[in-house]
């Protein structure tokens, strides 16, 4: 259940940050030619969505699939 909870946050999380912070950040995204600052950007939004659905699934939904597995 877990993989499945954090497949689909990120599979819908992930576009709607990434578009969010790249139209914000889009005057450093575009003054670098490399395309490095975009990798950054990138690696960080994916590990921080991740944890957050993580932290989600522990505190929220398990919680609440404990308490219907008891009845």
């Amino acid at each position: 259940m877990a993989i499945i909870f954090v497949g689909l946050w990120v599979g819908l999380i992930i576009p709607i940050v990434l578009t969010v912070w790249f139209s914000l950040l889009n005057p450093l995204v575009m003054a670098d030619s490399t395309g490095l600052c975009m990798l950054i950007f990138v690696l960080v939004v994916i590990i921080l969505d991740v944890y957050i659905g993580i932290k989600i699934y522990e505190k929220k939904i398990e919680h609440w699939l404990d308490i219907r597995k008891k009845k």
